[in-house]
């Protein structure tokens, strides 16, 4: 395993050395630097800021605890944690101890979990205001969920299909609303024109510098991220 990381890693920094991101914007390419988000190259730009996040928020995350797909945030950032439960809609998911629809979920009781993570699953729910209500109900009195929602990047690759929704402050502020109280509510962006930029092309976190990466423009977000507390 070790030597296939490093194998990797000289392979990235080969491809930011012999296809430079200023060589790519002066060639006006109509292609992307990359097209897997920058993950070929490094660390994606979006998960820089993902870690930073949940990093921000890492004392909420305890006690019993629900993630999607997988449980590698909980298990990175939490603290005392007792329960940590993942949920699929995906069957083949044999890490899942729940395969449901996160906008109905009958089989798991009200008030059972202390922190729900979602990193980027919002915008794949055609009805997110649904899946929104019943992380409420699931959360127990004082939870929270702990959200981020995509601004700008490539449609998924996989099954654009279902790739339905962008998010901004205010439209973030809107959907939550309708189950959190406002003074429960904290919802920021990260990024900004250069990291956007980086991010829409396919760049990597390492082609940037932490101060780059770290300035934030409102007016040009990379994602917004929401915490939400019972």
């Amino acid at each position: 395993m070790t030597k296939k990381i490093r194998t990797k890693s000289r392979r990235t920094i080969f491809r930011r050395i012999f296809k430079p991101a200023w060589l790519y914007l002066l060639s006006r390419s109509l292609e992307p630097l990359s097209a897997n988000f920058g993950s070929n190259r490094g660390e994606p730009i979006d998960r820089y800021y993902i870690d930073e996040f949940l990093l921000e928020n890492s004392d909420f995350i305890h006690g019993s605890c629900l993630e999607i797909e997988g449980n590698v945030y909980t298990l990175k950032f939490g603290k005392n944690i007792t329960r940590s439960d993942i949920l699929d809609l995906d069957n083949r998911n044999t890490k899942a101890n729940y395969h449901a629809d996160l906008r109905n979920m009958p089989e798991i009781k009200d008030d059972t979990y202390d922190c729900i993570i979602l990193t980027h699953v919002l915008s794949f729910i055609d009805e997110p205001a649904s899946a929104i209500k019943e992380c409420h109900r699931i959360l127990k009195p004082g939870g929270v969920v702990l959200v981020t929602l995509p601004v700008t990047g490539r449609m998924d690759g996989r099954a654009p299909e279902n790739d339905h929704w962008s998010f901004k402050t205010a439209s973030a502020k809107y959907i939550f609303g309708k189950c959190f109280t406002h003074e429960k509510l904290e919802i920021k962006s990260f990024g900004n024109v250069l990291s956007g930029l980086g991010h829409w092309i396919g760049m990597a976190q390492e082609e940037l510098t932490k101060k780059e990466l770290d300035h934030v423009d409102p007016r040009f977000p990379i994602m917004v991220t929401v915490r939400a507390q019972k």
